[in-house]
C-alpha cells in the first residue's frame, strides 16, 4: 500500500502528550482520508 509522505509527521503529532485537536487541511482529492485511515489500523 501507498504511504503517504506525511504520515509519520501526523503520526508523531497525533502521539504528542498534548491532546489538541489535530486539523488534516488540504486541497480535494489528495488522500487525507486514507492517511488517517492508514493511521487508524
Amino acid at each position: 500500500m501507498f504511504e503517504r509522505p506525511y504520515l509519520k509527521s501526523v503520526k508523531a503529532r497525533i502521539e504528542e502528550p498534548r491532546k489538541f485537536i489535530q486539523v488534516i487541511l488540504g486541497p480535494r482529492q489528495v488522500g487525507k482520508t486514507t492517511m488517517v485511515n492508514q493511521l487508524l489500523s
